[in-house]
């Protein structure tokens, strides 16, 4: 699943392109997208609607158009939201389409399983979403609003504690493991258990983990393109997830184990986290 490095990346890549855009047409290509509609909103009412900003909440992608349109975007598993040329045959995965008046690209959304989904929206209704379902973002959040958030959630597990959006937004499978390692914490670890000093490693290494993968315009594991349908270079410098068996680049002494924890394969080199 996309997460925040890889959002922000699409985001980055969006925005200088369509910000001011017109909108020509926007339409489904699949029923499953109407039937998960929210509101009775359409792709029709966005027609002739100018693109006023793009941004990133968490996972998710925020349009926000003029007359207080909006379109929030979850690319789920194997979403992808890129550019394309108008020309460009369409597969059967390419869900959703939207053209732009003197512009000869068009925005594509593309997903293999159908879970990512693309809600019609006010924009008071998306804000009023997100509010509600997530937590700060990591990349904004200060220590002490953080160590607070260790504090009362302590008894989860900094694993689930760091994958939990309404504890913080955008963190996933990958960058929860990258940051653990880094930190040099056992994804098994009670959040309260961390002293001050420690927790202070953990937000500093979080910070330092998401922006280089930002630099590096995220991880492509799997299905992740950037806005113009490149991969991502991050996941050449993972230092245990999807490592299982692998030696510790580290330590150099112990191999890399995988674990199921808190729902989710967690990556870890049982000699440096502890």
């Amino acid at each position: 699943m996309p997460e925040l490095p890889e959002v922000e990346t699409i985001v980055r890549g969006l925005s200088p392109l369509l910000k001011g855009k017109k909108v020509r047409d926007f339409f489904f290509l699949s029923s499953h997208l109407w039937f998960r509609q929210p509101s009775s909103l359409k792709p029709d009412d966005y027609r002739a609607k100018v693109i006023r900003s793009i941004r990133r909440r968490g996972k998710m992608v925020i349009f926000e158009f003029e007359e207080g349109l909006g379109l929030l975007v979850h690319l789920k598993m194997t979403g992808q939201l890129y550019l394309a040329e108008k020309h460009l045959p369409v597969d059967k995965h390419t869900h959703a389409r939207m053209t732009f008046s003197d512009f000869n690209r068009e925005l594509r959304f593309r997903d293999v399983r159908k879970f990512g989904f693309l809600s019609c929206l006010q924009l008071k209704e998306i804000e009023k979403k997100l509010n509600s379902e997530l937590g700060p973002e990591p990349l904004q959040i200060d220590f002490p609003v953080f160590r607070r958030l260790l504090q009362r959630h302590g008894q989860k597990r900094i694993k689930g504690w760091l994958l939990d959006q309404k504890i913080l937004a955008g963190i996933g499978n990958i960058y929860s493991d990258e940051i653990l390692f880094g930190a040099g914490f056992h994804p098994e670890r009670k959040a309260a258990s961390l002293s001050e000093l420690e927790a202070k490693r953990l937000f500093r290494v979080m910070k330092k983990v998401l922006k280089r993968a930002i630099e590096l315009k995220g991880s492509s594991v799997s299905d992740y393109v950037d806005s113009q349908g490149e991969k991502g270079g991050y996941q050449r410098e993972h230092q245990v997830y999807d490592r299982e068996g692998e030696l510790c680049r580290r330590c150099r002494k112990a191999t890399i184990r995988r674990q199921r924890i808190c729902g989710r394969s967690s990556f870890y080199c049982p000699k440096c986290q502890v």
